[in-house]
């Protein structure tokens, strides 16, 4: 297989993971046209050289987080003491380098809107930055730890302990949970899927660290002029993008678009600058990711 071709098959493999991190390795197989043996060795140079993992994450209104923020810094000096610093905060469950006149961007996650105050007051003392522009996220229309829909079920024991071990490996086998929890693999199975179907957890590819020659990232804050279904309509329709968030502040929407390269970033800037709805567009490129970790952060509810 050449370069660019493994290139792709990764890209399509990350996606398929991203929408249902337990896709099995037959069923990818047959969805790219291409050998279990093929799949089972870009799913393992993903992981063990990329940084791939696929975890379970709490929906964020039931784990306790109601104030979901997008926040980007700007510095002065070198950026990458800031964000470490700010990556060491424990509602702040993505820290990014990036370009622009704001190189430092971050999203937390919060309880309540005094839990969000601290982070911020906690940011502003960090040396080197200068001022930060909150935006907040009033719909979460796509992300890594969103499900489709939300139940209000009661948790148990059995369920805290399942998700423990997804929150680690979401891709474990039934049998493997069922060892570790004493279950049968059909209760775990059934367990797993009420935990899911109910929106409790879903669990998702996520890449860890810095990003990769297949994975080109750039955020997008949108600001609409008039009706902004038609682009809510083309967020939720264009398979590049990652995140998005319907949101008040800085921008009306924000959005993460991932590609295997900056053509395909740029091809989707230039149809969402094709709509008429769009009054404007601010991007930033992801240069590094210091910290992703929002199954660890959610996570804490769960097993504190």
């Amino acid at each position: 297989m050449r370069q660019s071709e493994q290139t792709r098959l990764d890209a399509e493999i990350i996606r398929a993971l991203q929408r249902d991190g337990r896709t099995s390795v037959l069923d990818l197989a047959r969805a790219h046209g291409v050998s279990r043996h093929v799949i089972a060795e870009r799913l393992q140079m993903l992981t063990e050289r990329n940084g791939l993992r696929v975890v379970a994450a709490l929906d964020p209104g039931f784990a306790g987080h109601h104030v979901l923020t997008h926040s980007m810094v700007s510095v002065d000096g070198p950026v990458r003491p800031v964000a470490e610093a700010v990556a060491r905060l424990s509602d702040a469950v993505f820290v990014s380098m990036a370009s622009g006149e704001r190189p430092l961007v971050f999203e937390s996650r919060h309880a309540s809107l005094a839990a969000l105050h601290s982070t911020l007051d906690a940011v502003r003392t960090v040396d080197g930055v200068r001022g930060i522009r909150v935006t907040t996220y009033a719909e979460v229309l796509r992300g890594f730890f969103v499900a489709p829909r939300r139940e209000d079920i009661v948790l148990d024991d059995l369920d805290r302990e399942l998700i423990a071990i997804l929150q680690r490996d979401g891709r474990a086998s039934y049998r493997a949970l069922g060892e570790a929890v004493h279950r049968s693999p059909s209760a775990v199975r059934c367990r797993v899927r009420r935990l899911i179907d109910a929106g409790v957890i879903r669990i998702a590819a996520i890449k860890s660290g810095g990003l990769s020659a297949n994975r080109f990232a750039t955020g997008i804050g949108i600001t609409v002029s008039g009706d902004p279904r038609p682009v809510r309509d083309f967020i939720l329709d264009c398979g590049s993008v990652e995140f998005a968030a319907r949101s008040h502040g800085a921008h009306d929407f924000v959005t993460t678009v991932v590609g295997p390269s900056s053509l395909e970033v740029l091809a989707v800037l230039e149809r969402l600058r094709a709509l008429d709805a769009v009054a404007a567009l601010e991007t930033w490129t992801h240069f590094d990711i210091v910290k992703e970790d929002y199954a660890r952060a959610l996570g804490l509810v769960v097993k504190g």
